[in-house]
């Protein structure tokens, strides 16, 4: 039993003798095994990685909602892209917007509602003519750079209107006067500026059918609410400005009307526009002429002194307003003004420089009259300096 036990020993000891290094027994081949294993188990690792980002990049997904079916030349028309996931479509998203007809884009950036089903991306265009077609849209994740599947735009017919004669070429779901103000021209005509205020419209495309000359002093367009001051010149023997525009929310034409209240106050309004006074001058120099025959005939008749001093005041009326204005200077390239406001009408520029009879001041700008007989207003900055 002895021999037997140590012969099983000696051949223990000869197997770990010759037998292949082990992690346990030798630190090099620890290492070898550690880097191999480690080797043959990255692929898998970034198999997975891969994978990961394969399923985000296809995982957002687009859809239309809520498509016009109807449309009319001159409407502002909505198209909503839905977005889902929600915590993907939530981010930065770019679109891609392609192939559309008889649309104009009316807003680059959409309107973005986020829901517990998706995100709502809602894009505005102008209806310009009969033959639509929807765009395709495109969205990436600006974060990973995951593109959607594009969406294909669907076509329709947009109607054009059959307006009546008072008809200022807006559509709009609401439309409304803010305030009004009427105010001299000329001996024949008046100026009305007024500001209005719309929703889903197209405001810079507003013109009254019938005014001698109409334009913007500002406007501001926006699919939530738009709004402009507006001036429009018009026969001083109308008492009202009427127009109508085409209520998309009740389908029909609605009529406004802005009454002729004529304020003389141009100069606290600022739409002084043409020498109105003109009439009244004219009337005073020959009141203050007669004046200055009466007192020298006086004078003559009865050879008192007195009679030439009291003359002398009318008289010298009459050589103030006879004298001609004096002159301003004005830069090449500068605008001229229809009204003396801040982002006023420009219905003139200066080729080159000029010397323009100047008849008074409003502010920061300058009343001039203009070779064609016309009269405009500079503003100071334009004007020489020397």
């Amino acid at each position: 039993m002895k021999t037997l036990a140590f012969l099983l020993l000696i051949t223990a000891a000869v197997q770990f003798a010759f037998a292949e290094p082990s992690v346990l027994n030798d630190p090099a081949a620890a290492q070898e095994n550690a880097v191999a294993e480690e080797g043959a188990s990255a692929p898998d690792a970034g198999g997975d990685i891969n994978a990961l980002f394969d399923g985000v990049n296809t995982a957002l997904s687009v859809q239309f909602t809520d498509l016009p079916s109807r449309a009319y030349i001159g409407e502002i028309i909505s198209v909503t892209v839905k977005l889902t996931p929600v915590d993907i479509a939530s981010g930065n998203i770019e679109y891609t917007i392609q192939n559309e007809e008889g649309l104009r884009i009316f807003s680059d950036t959409p309107r973005r509602k986020v829901k517990e089903d998706g995100v709502y991306d809602t894009f505005y265009f102008l209806v310009q003519s009969g033959s639509v077609r929807l765009p395709d849209i495109t969205a990436t994740v600006t974060s990973t750079g995951a593109v959607s599947p594009t969406l294909s735009g669907s076509t329709l017919s947009a109607s054009s209107l059959t307006p009546p004669s008072s008809f200022a070429n807006v559509l709009a779901e609401r439309f409304e006067i803010v305030n009004y103000k009427t105010t001299p021209y000329n001996n024949d005509s008046n100026v009305v500026i007024f500001t209005a205020k719309a929703q889903r419209c197209d405001i810079g495309s507003f013109r009254l059918p019938n005014a001698i000359k109409q334009g913007f002093e500002s406007k501001i367009s926006n699919v939530g609410e738009s709004q402009m001051t507006f001036y429009a010149i018009i026969p001083n023997t109308e008492e009202t400005l009427n127009f109508s525009y085409f209520n998309l929310s009740k389908q029909r034409y609605e009529s406004l009307v802005i009454p002729i209240i004529v304020d003389d106050d141009t100069v606290s309004t600022q739409s002084d526009l043409s020498p109105t006074d003109a009439r009244h001058t004219e009337l005073k120099v020959t009141a203050s002429v007669i004046t200055v025959a009466i007192l020298f005939a006086l004078f003559y008749w009865r050879r008192q002194k007195w009679y030439l001093y009291l003359s002398a005041l009318p008289m010298f009326y009459v050589i103030y307003v006879l004298l001609p204005n004096p002159d301003v200077c004005v830069k090449k390239g500068a605008p001229i003004y229809l009204l003396p406001i801040k982002h006023g009408t420009i219905f003139e520029m200066t080729m080159q420089e000029e010397h323009f009879e100047a008849e008074k001041t409003v502010g920061e700008f300058t009343k001039v009259h203009l070779p064609n007989d016309h009269i405009g207003w500079v503003h100071e900055r334009d004007l020489c300096s020397n």
